[in-house]
């Protein structure tokens, strides 16, 4: 039980907040910015995060992420952009290990991520750090852009497996959509899910069945935190807040420079 509990917790983060909006939409990149700093509200203070730069010529956009707890050992990312603004290509900076002299030495190790984009897919390919494919997923879109089916692919030395498929759903009026998703690795998984979802396309609640390793579990309908957004007058996003018993508090200010061609 104690297992299938932590299962049900990891899924929640994987499906609950996966459909959080990006930081880099296609206004954003418009926008012509030229460096966003981001702060995050730490035991009520706001403390810098986050340090993103557009180069224009190169088109390219660093992301210099401070305060990533969860992957430390990442160094920077790079994303290039395409002409009609789309991410294209994305390039993670790890610090990694290495072998030299029969001692460890510290190296720059960089995981790459492709993107394909045709009238209704999108498509990505995972290469690892020796440039092998390591992982495709194929989106299919439907025609307001929303997903509609996700199926991940991973490619081993000497086989190509089938990882995971996931189907959306979505109501009539797009306050919501059904999930329906299965993994077909280790641990073998099911979900059926219902969400709902605020003026953002964020999700503010779920509830379903989930199913592993034959073990199924009701989920009950369970609500995500409610956020507030307010915009600048580029339509970007400035400052969000978390609204907790009728009180907005500040979670994220993004403070945005906006330079010329």
């Amino acid at each position: 039980m104690k297992k299938f509990l932590i299962f049900i917790l990891m899924f929640f983060s994987l499906y609950g907040y996966s459909q959080m909006q990006e930081i880099f939409t296609e206004n954003l990149i418009k926008s012509k910015f030229d460096s966003i700093h981001i702060y995050a509200n730490k035991n009520g203070k706001l403390l810098l995060t986050k340090i993103i730069s557009y180069d224009k010529q190169k088109q390219e956009i660093c992301l210099n992420d401070k305060d990533n707890a969860e992957k430390s050992n990442v160094l920077f990312t790079i994303f290039k952009i395409s002409n009609d603004y789309k991410i294209i290509e994305e390039k993670k900076f790890y610090k990694g290990l290495e072998i030299k002299n029969n001692d460890l030495k510290d190296t720059l190790v960089n995981l790459v991520t492709k993107y394909s984009y045709e009238k209704n897919n999108i498509q990505k390919f995972y290469y690892d750090s020796k440039n092998k494919l390591s992982k495709k997923e194929f989106q299919i879109m439907d025609g307001k852009g929303r997903k509609t089916e996700i199926i991940n692919t991973l490619y081993l030395d000497n086989d190509i497996v089938l990882s995971d498929i996931e189907k959306y759903f979505w109501y009539s009026k797009g306050s919501g959509y059904r999930l329906e998703s299965e993994q077909f690795t280790f641990p073998r998984q099911k979900f059926i899910g219902d969400y709902e979802l605020d003026e953002y396309g964020d999700p503010i609640s779920v509830k379903g069945k989930l199913e592993v390793e034959g073990k199924t579990e009701e989920i009950k309908k369970t609500k995500f935190v409610i956020h507030k957004k307010e915009l600048d007058e580029k339509g970007n996003v400035v400052k969000i807040f978390e609204i907790e018993k009728g009180k907005r508090i500040l979670k994220e200010v993004r403070q945005i420079f906006y330079g010329g061609k």
